[in-house]
């Protein structure tokens, strides 16, 4: 992404109700399936961003975070984030990181990755036995729109390929299902329209700053989601969420 888009997500992370849906998630996971490890998480984050999760996990454990993009990893330092390494998790050394994390993290970082099968590989030598991998990838290939160009995403996933390509790599499915269920078809109507009628020099992200009072309810409706989600399948969403296990 360009630096523009990086100083856009570290702004809208902090209150846009997407992201804090996402949080919201990411954090039940980790309580849910942590629950029979009773110690301290290493977890590793790939794809950090600017650190909004990577910081709001600390209280978990160790947290480690790895991103491609300078940028990105400036903006973790502006947080007084330590543990974060500038890189391409394809190519980075991992042999000393073999079965050493209870958890890693790619949340809406796969479909930015040519080989995105390379990443799971790696992520399953990382983890340890009975640790699990918690992805976010965008759903449903049409979909595709300028915010994906934007965003240098390869691919937008069918469930049914993003789970085969886990087991493929040696894990096992435990959970998985749609999340932004309830905002799918207004995202759904934005996007057609704008590949339709609206297509700009430069992509895009269809990032839209909501008044403050509807962004505080998308916010509890997030929370209500990531709750649900926890305990069922969503029928429908804009992104698919697996949790996978090294066993």
């Amino acid at each position: 992404m360009q630096q523009l888009e990086y100083t856009r997500m570290a702004e809208f992370e902090k209150s846009f109700w997407w992201h804090k849906g996402k949080l919201f998630l990411v954090r039940n996971l980790i309580q849910i399936y942590s629950e029979e490890m009773k110690r301290p998480l290493e977890i590793l984050e790939i794809g950090c961003g600017t650190g909004e999760i990577t910081q709001s996990l600390m209280e978990f454990g160790n947290v480690k975070g790895i991103d491609i993009s300078e940028e990105a990893i400036n903006f973790c330092k502006e947080r007084n984030l330590v543990n974060v390494v500038l890189g391409d998790i394809n190519n980075l050394d991992i042999s000393q990181e073999k079965e050493k994390y209870d958890f890693i993290l790619a949340l809406d970082v796969l479909e930015h990755i040519q080989d995105d099968l390379e990443t799971m590989r790696r992520a399953h030598i990382m983890l340890k036995k009975g640790g699990y991998f918690i992805v976010n990838v965008p759903a449903h290939k049409f979909l595709w729109s300028e915010h994906d160009e934007a965003l240098h995403h390869k691919r937008r996933y069918h469930s049914v390929e993003i789970k085969q390509k886990l087991k493929d790599t040696g894990f096992e499915i435990v959970k998985y299902s749609y999340f932004v269920t309830t905002a799918f078809f207004p995202i759904f109507v934005i996007r057609t329209l704008t590949t339709l009628f609206k297509r700009n020099a430069y992509p895009k992200t269809s990032y839209i700053a909501l008044p403050g009072f509807l962004n505080s309810f998308a916010i509890k409706v997030m929370d209500v989601e990531a709750k649900l989600l926890t305990k069922m399948k969503l029928p429908i969403g804009t992104t698919i969420t697996v949790v996978a296990k090294k066993v």
